[in-house]
């Protein structure tokens, strides 16, 4: 016997519609996966964009402080007096920074230091070279340090931190060692 095909019967509803549904899912999944997919990429790429701004900012950031320190060897004439001392220099930075040189001058002192060091976050010394007139004395107004740094993405910079110096062991020594000859003088 043939099989025969009654054109007379509707098809089955039922089993149409879920042909249909079967038919769609397949061509859902795929997109949603896609979607999934460009979704995540999207946010990596971002996460990746932003991390890279992140260190790069962190590696052009210069935050020093710098502090009178100790007094070293000192030397002087009638005019000036010079100390061998050292500068504190306090990074509040993220990343170490080396300062290349670091200068100063109001009234009569001056210092500089152009010996090179990595100041890594925290607090650090460096050596300087201060020389101070006898007879201008030292101003009690905050003397401007100038540094010149290389920051941790290897560009240099420049920065300046206020200090005070009246009260310091610089001003002690200065008065001790030019106090006789002021004296002298009067």
């Amino acid at each position: 016997m043939e099989p025969m095909l009654d054109l007379d019967v509707p098809p089955d509803a039922e089993s149409g519609l879920v042909d249909r549904f079967r038919r769609r899912r397949f061509g859902v999944l795929p997109m949603a996966v896609a979607v999934l997919l460009a979704m995540a990429s999207a946010a990596a790429a971002t996460h990746v964009v932003e991390d890279r701004q992140r260190r790069a900012s962190e590696q052009a950031e210069v935050s020093l402080t710098t502090l009178v320190g100790r007094s070293g060897s000192v030397s002087g004439d009638s005019r000036t007096m010079t100390i061998e001392g050292s500068l504190a220099v306090a990074n509040s930075g993220p990343l170490p920074v080396v300062v290349e040189e670091v200068r100063g001058s109001a009234g009569g002192l001056t210092f500089l230091s152009t010996a090179s060091a990595t100041i890594r976050p925290g607090v650090d010394w460096i050596l300087v070279t201060v020389t101070a007139s006898c007879a201008e004395g030292i101003s009690g107004q905050p003397l401007p340090a100038v540094l010149k740094v290389r920051t941790a993405d290897g560009q240099a910079r420049v920065t300046s931190s206020l200090m005070i110096v009246q009260g310091t062991p610089w001003a002690t020594t200065h008065e001790q060692i030019c106090r006789p000859v002021t004296q002298a003088g009067r």
